[in-house]
């Protein structure tokens, strides 16, 4: 394309003002530069686009047939500008949140509620599957950030945000000073999370690292029930000391002691890199530091 585009964004507004000194006020430019802009418009097109008169200009058939096709054009552009004015003062948009459900239980909510109260005409959706999937949906784009923990498989095409240090404990409703070793675990009656939970691949590889085999008494999908079962004496529950404090603290539960640390763990959020400038996205890594 030989014409400058900024010719037909100068033609928009003498064709919808019908008049080159109000288009000229409404660009705030000079009214001889729009008149010369027009000249070398209808030089590029060899043509005439206008009918001038004593109270302005019209435009003639084939400024008609041109308005019609830069009207849509500037109108999207107009539009994409207001949109992208409301999304950066945070008027409007979509922020996709994915994270197993301990994460979200345990430690987003309060974040979620405290964002939606700063930012209410931000529409939050949340994802709440194992992270192999929301990975997946990151990926197509359906999910904006992930939640998760690490050690994990992550696509080298995600950013990783550190949020903080996790400790992975065993609980019991009885409180015992006898400690365990790493062999006692093969005959506890464990309750964990599923295979795939992050929070299990975690112990899995500590047991691996060992060489110690676990018979799980139960396999839970939810570490909230999790915590129910051992406070109610049904098994050793495997949790985050994090996030269970509480209850430790009023002796609902115990922390059995033993005679090794099975490996920390980072709570991350992962990011795909074509996301990283989002600005509704950057508000909500604000509010978590």
């Amino acid at each position: 394309m030989k014409t400058n585009l900024e010719l037909y964004k100068i033609f928009y507004y003498v064709a919808k003002n019908g008049n080159i000194t109000q288009a000229a006020n409404e660009l705030m430019v000079s009214q001889p530069a729009v008149s010369k802009s027009i000249k070398a418009l209808e030089s590029d097109l060899n043509t005439t686009l206008f009918n001038r008169n004593n109270n302005g200009v019209s435009l003639n058939n084939a400024g008609e047939l041109l308005y019609e096709k830069i009207k849509q054009a500037m109108d999207l552009i107009i539009s994409a500008e207001e949109d992208l004015t409301s999304l950066n003062n945070m008027e409007k948009g979509t922020i996709n949140i994915g994270a197993g459900n301990t994460i979200m239980q345990r430690y987003l909510m309060p974040y979620i509620k405290e964002f939606h109260e700063l930012y209410p005409n931000i529409n939050v959706i949340v994802h709440t599957v194992v992270t192999e999937e929301l990975i997946k949906r990151a990926q197509i784009g359906l999910v904006d950030i992930v939640f998760t923990h690490l050690p994990n498989n992550i696509p080298d095409n995600f950013d990783t945000i550190k949020i903080k240090k996790l400790h992975d404990i065993l609980v019991t409703n009885k409180e015992t000073n006898k400690r365990i070793n790493k062999k006692d675990l093969e005959t506890l009656p464990l309750i964990l999370l599923p295979f795939k939970a992050s929070n299990r691949k975690n112990f899995n590889k500590f047991c691996n690292t060992n060489n110690i085999i676990i018979h799980p008494l139960m396999e839970i999908g939810n570490d909230l029930i999790i915590e129910d079962c051992a406070q109610n004496g049904l098994g050793v529950g495997l949790v985050v000391k994090e996030y269970v404090q509480n209850k430790l603290d009023n002796k609902e539960l115990f922390e059995l002691k033993t005679t090794f640390n099975i490996e920390e763990k980072d709570l991350v959020c992962l990011i795909e890199h074509t996301r990283l400038n989002n600005i509704i996205i950057k508000n909500f890594i604000k509010l978590l530091k």
